[in-house]
C-alpha cells in the first residue's frame, strides 16, 4: 500500500471518530464520555472510580470532571469505599436511571441511523478492520515507549548508553594517568624517575715521557 492512501486512511480515521462524537451528541443528548459513565452505572450497579477509569477509557482528571458535574446534577453519588478507604464509590441515583432510560432509545435509532445502507457482511468487515487497527495502535504505542525508557536507562546508567557508568569511569580513569605520567606522578617521584647520571671515572694522569 502506498504512503499517500495510508496515510489518507488514518487522517480519514480522525475525521470519522470527531464526527461520530458530534452525531452521538446530537442524537442522543449526551457527549460520549458521560454516557459511558451512566451505561456502566446503569448495567453495573455502584463502581470504584478506578474502575470506571479503565471500563471506560477514561484518563482520572476527565473522569473526575464528569462525575463532579453529574453529581452536581443530582445524576449520581459518591462515597468513600467502606472496606477501602483508598477507593471512591460512584453510585446512580434515580434522577441518573431516568436520564439513562430516556435515552437509551435514542442510542439505538443513532446506531440505527449511522450503520443504515450497510449490509451485515459489511459492518461484519469493517468491525474486524478497526479491531486490528486498534491492536496496531497500542502495538506502535508499547514499543515507542520501551524504546524510550530504554533510551532513559541508558542515559542514566552510562552517560553514553554504550560503556555504562563503568566504561566512563574507566576512559576518566586513564585520562588522568595520562595526565600523571606527563608530570612524573606515576610509578614514583620526579626525582626517582629521573636517570642518575652516568658515574663519572677517574682519569689516571700519564706519566711524563
Amino acid at each position: 500500500m502506498s504512503t499517500p492512501l495510508k496515510r489518507n486512511v488514518i487522517q480519514q480515521l480522525s475525521l470519522t471518530y470527531r464526527a461520530m462524537m458530534l452525531a452521538f451528541d446530537a442524537q442522543v443528548g449526551h457527549p460520549l464520555p458521560r454516557w459511558r459513565i451512566i451505561l456502566a452505572l446503569a448495567e453495573r450497579g455502584t463502581c470504584s472510580q478506578k474502575f470506571l477509569a479503565e471500563h471506560c477509557r477514561l484518563d482520572p482528571a476527565s473522569l473526575t470532571r464528569q462525575l463532579q458535574s453529574m453529581e452536581a446534577l443530582g445524576w449520581l453519588t459518591r462515597a468513600t469505599d467502606p472496606n477501602d478507604n483508598r477507593l471512591t464509590n460512584v453510585t446512580l441515583t434515580e434522577a441518573g436511571m431516568a436520564v439513562h432510560d430516556e435515552a437509551t432509545p435514542r442510542r439505538q435509532a443513532f446506531f440505527d441511523e449511522t450503520l443504515e445502507g450497510m449490509t451485515p457482511d459489511e459492518i461484519a468487515t469493517l468491525e474486524s478492520a478497526l479491531t486490528h487497527l486498534e491492536a496496531q495502535f497500542k502495538s506502535v504505542a508499547s514499543r515507542a515507549k520501551a524504546g524510550a525508557s530504554q533510551a532513559a536507562d541508558g542515559k542514566t546508567v552510562g552517560g553514553d548508553g554504550a560503556h555504562g557508568a563503568e566504561g566512563v569511569d574507566g576512559v576518566d580513569r586513564e585520562r588522568r594517568e595520562a595526565k600523571k605520567r606527563a608530570r612524573g606522578e606515576v610509578g614514583g617521584t620526579a626525582a626517582e624517575l629521573t636517570p642518575a647520571p652516568a658515574p663519572t671515572r677517574k682519569r689516571t694522569p700519564r706519566n711524563p715521557a
